[in-house]
C-alpha cells in the first residue's frame, strides 16, 4: 500500500505594506516557496478609482444634487405646494442613514463592499421605481425616509470608500479625490439636466428614468469590476510595480493595525476631532448650498447670474479636488485640513459682507475650492488617524457625531432670515463654527509622505 503524505498548511498573519494586513499561506512540508507575482504594467486600483467615480456621479449626484429640483412638483403634487413636509422626508433618511451606518461599517470591515454595493443599488433602483408612483404623504415617507435611506447607506461612499482604501496608500488622498470627482461633476451636470427631463416628461417619469438608468448601468459596472481587496487579485496596496520602485518608503504604521471597539473610538480624542472637522464642514456646506441662492438673489443678483454663481461653486469644487488629494498625500491631514478651512471661513466672510457680482463670484470661487477636500479629506483622517482595520466602523460612527450638524445647519439659517430678513448674521455664525473646527486638527494624526519620510529616518537613527 502506498502512503501519500500531504503538506502540512499553516496559516500566519503578516504586514505586507504600510496599511495591509492580510493572512499568507505557507507550506512547510514538503518545502517549496511560492513564486512572487510579476509587477503588473497597470494597477487595478485604478479601476477601482473609476467604479467608484461612477458611484459617486449616478448614486450620490443623482440623489443630492435632484433633490432641491423634484423639491416644488413633489409639494405640488404631494401636500399642495407645501414644501416642509416634503424636505422633512429627505432630512429623515440621513436619520435613517446616522442609524444603521454603524452597523454597516462594523460589517465592511470583515465583508464585502463589492456585495453591499450591490444590494443598495437594487435597493434604490426599487426606491426610484416606487417614488414615481407614490401618490400620499405617507408612501412618500415611507419610501424616501426608510428607502432610499438605507439604500443610499449601502450603496454610498462608507462602502466605496472602504474599497479604495483597500487599495492604496501612498497614493490614498489622490485616489479619493478622482473617486468623489463624480460628485462634483453631477453638482454640473444634473440641475440643468433632471430640470429638462421634469420640463418635457414630468417628474413621475423622471423617476423611472433615474430607476432604469441605476439598474442598467451600474448594477453590471459593480458586478464585472468591482472588487474589495488586492490581495484577491494577487496584488497589494499601490501596486507591486510602485512598492517595488519605492521598497524604502514601504513601512508598517503601528496604528494602522490596530482593531478598535466601538467604545474606545468614543474615547479617542482624534474621533472626536474628526467629528467636530466635518461635522462643521457639513454644516457649512448644507446652509450655504440650500440659502445661498436666496442670498445673492436678495441683494440683487439676477437670477441667471446666481445661477452661474451656484455652478461656480461646483465647477472649482471639482478642479480642486486632484489639487486637495496631491497636497493631502504629501503635507498631510492638518495642514490640508487648515487649508480648506481657512478658504471657507473666507468665502463665508465675503458672502456676507458684499454687495457686488464680482465678489460673489470670487467668493463662491473660493469656497468651492474650500469644500473640495470635504470627502476625501473625511476618508483619509479617518484612514490615517484611526487605521483602516476599523475604518467601517469609524465612518459609521461619525454619522452620529455629525448628525446634529447637518439638520441644524438649514432651519437656523432659515430662521435667522425670518427674524432679520438677512443672512449676513448665519453667515458670521458660520465663520465662528469654522473657527472653533480649526483648533480639531491639532488632535488628530497629519501622514502623508513628510509624516512617512520623518518616521523612516527616525527608525534608522534609532537603529544606528
Amino acid at each position: 500500500m502506498v502512503i501519500f503524505h500531504l503538506p502540512i498548511v499553516r496559516r500566519r498573519k503578516v504586514v505586507k505594506l504600510r496599511y495591509s494586513v492580510a493572512w499568507e499561506v505557507t507550506i512547510s512540508t514538503p518545502t517549496r516557496q511560492l513564486p512572487t507575482p510579476e509587477p503588473r504594467g497597470f494597477f487595478y486600483g485604478w479601476v477601482i478609482v473609476a467604479v467608484a467615480a461612477l458611484l459617486s456621479f449616478l448614486g450620490t449626484g443623482f440623489y443630492s444634487y435632484s433633490r432641491g429640483i423634484f423639491l416644488p412638483s413633489l409639494a405640488e403634487a404631494l401636500d399642495g405646494g407645501e414644501r416642509f413636509r416634503i424636505s422633512m422626508g429627505f432630512s429623515l433618511a440621513a436619520v435613517t442613514g446616522a442609524l444603521i451606518a454603524p452597523y454597516i461599517g462594523r460589517y465592511l470591515d470583515h465583508g464585502s463592499a463589492r456585495k453591499l454595493l450591490l444590494l443598495g443599488t437594487l435597493i434604490i433602483t426599487i426606491c426610484y421605481a416606487l417614488l414615481a408612483m407614490v401618490d400620499n404623504l405617507v408612501k412618500y415617507f415611507l419610501v424616501v425616509s426608510i428607502g432610499m435611506g438605507v439604500g443610499m447607506t449601502c450603496m454610498g461612499g462608507q462602502a466605496w470608500h472602504r474599497s479604495v482604501i483597500s487599495w492604496f496608500d501612498h497614493w490614498r488622498g489622490r485616489a479619493i479625490s478622482f473617486s468623489v470627482l463624480g460628485a462634483s461633476l453631477a453638482g454640473i451636470a444634473m440641475p440643468p439636466v433632471v430640470s429638462r427631463l421634469i420640463e418635457l416628461y414630468g417628474w413621475s417619469t423622471t423617476y423611472l428614468i433615474f430607476s432604469a438608468t441605476t439598474l442598467v448601468v451600474l448594477f453590471p459596472v459593480i458586478y464585472l469590476f468591482m472588487r474589495d481587496r488586492p490581495e484577491d487579485m494577487g496584488e497589494v496596496r499601490d501596486g507591486r510595480a510602485y512598492v517595488a520602485r519605492n521598497s524604502g518608503e514601504v513601512i508598517q504604521i503601528e496604528e494602522d493595525v490596530r482593531s478598535w471597539t466601538l467604545g474606545e473610538l468614543y474615547r479617542s480624542p482624534a474621533f472626536w476631532s474628526i467629528g467636530v472637522i466635518f461635522g462643521s464642514m457639513t454644516c457649512v456646506f448644507t446652509a450655504v448650498m440650500m440659502h445661498l441662492y436666496s442670498h445673492l438673489q436678495d441683494i440683487g443678483i439676477d437670477t441667471p447670474t446666481a445661477a452661474f454663481i451656484m455652478s461656480a461653486t461646483a465647477t472649482f469644487a471639482a478642479l480642486g479636488k486632484p489639487v486637495i488629494g496631491w497636497l493631502a498625500d504629501y503635507f498631510g491631514a492638518k495642514v490640508t485640513i487648515w487649508l480648506e478651512l481657512g478658504c471657507q471661513g473666507t468665502a463665508l466672510l465675503i458672502f456676507g459682507t458684499a454687495q457686488s457680482i464680482e465678489l460673489s463670484i470670487f467668493a463662491a470661487c473660493l469656497y468651492g475650492f474650500g469644500y473640495a477636500g470635504m470627502s476625501p479629506l473625511r476618508t483619509f483622517s479617518v484612514s490615517t488617524a484611526l487605521g483602516s482595520q476599523s475604518f467601517g466602523l469609524a465612518t459609521g460612527a461619525l454619522r452620529f457625531v455629525e448628525l446634529p450638524f447637518i439638520l441644524s445647519a438649514s432651519p437656523l439659517a432659515a430662521y435667522i432670515y425670518d427674524t432679520t430678513g438677512s443672512y449676513q448674521i448665519a453667515f458670521l455664525i458660520l465663520v465662528g463654527l469654522i473657527g472653533v473646527a480649526s483648533i480639531a486638527p491639532l488632535f488628530i494624526v497629519s501622514g502623508g509622505a513628510r509624516a512617512r519620510r520623518k518616521r523612516i529616518q527616525r527608525e534608522t537613527a534609532e537603529r544606528l
